[in-house]
């Protein structure tokens, strides 16, 4: 991997976030699907990838295990043990006012709209909408909420069920 691809093997060694020249980089040398979600995930890399780059990673040799993955993390990396899919966020500001997206053209039939939301990470943080991948048949993107009650303002991130 160092001889082939010096850049990848030198963010990979300081765990800097990956790029898709990487991803395709690591999937060339012959790096497994799961050592290279592995790599993604421990870079904290958060893809929103187009059709274009879905068509250009599948035509680089990247698998759709993996590229399924890139096109989840921004729902699935990022998250603190306040912010967790599917767990709720006790904070004293609301959100920002929620942002107007254009829904784009999806990357395939089986993939799920999963709209724009604010998240809570020791601050605001917009995840923009984006196309996302079920991780199961049948599952079903939840999305996430913030409502306000007598203890202050409550933030539950979207999830799959």
């Amino acid at each position: 991997m160092k001889a082939q691809s010096p850049q990848t093997f030198e963010r990979i060694d300081q765990g800097s976030p990956l790029s898709l020249a990487d991803v395709k980089a690591l999937a060339k040398a012959g790096i497994s699907e799961d050592v290279t979600i592995s790599q993604i995930q421990n870079s904290h890399a958060v893809f929103h990838l187009s059709a274009a780059d879905i068509i250009d990673l599948r035509d680089g040799g990247v698998s759709d295990k993996v590229v399924n993955f890139m096109i989840n993390t921004p729902t699935t990396v990022g998250a603190t043990s306040e912010t967790t899919p599917g767990t709720t966020a006790y904070i004293a500001q609301p959100p920002p006012p929620t942002s107007v997206e254009t829904v784009v053209v999806a990357p395939g039939p089986d993939y799920n709209w999963i709209g724009g939301e604010w998240i809570w990470n020791g601050g605001w943080f917009w995840v923009g909408g984006h196309w996302g991948y079920p991780p199961y048949a049948h599952a079903a993107w939840i999305g996430g909420r913030s409502w306000h009650d007598g203890h202050g303002w409550h933030n539950s991130r979207g999830h799959w069920r």
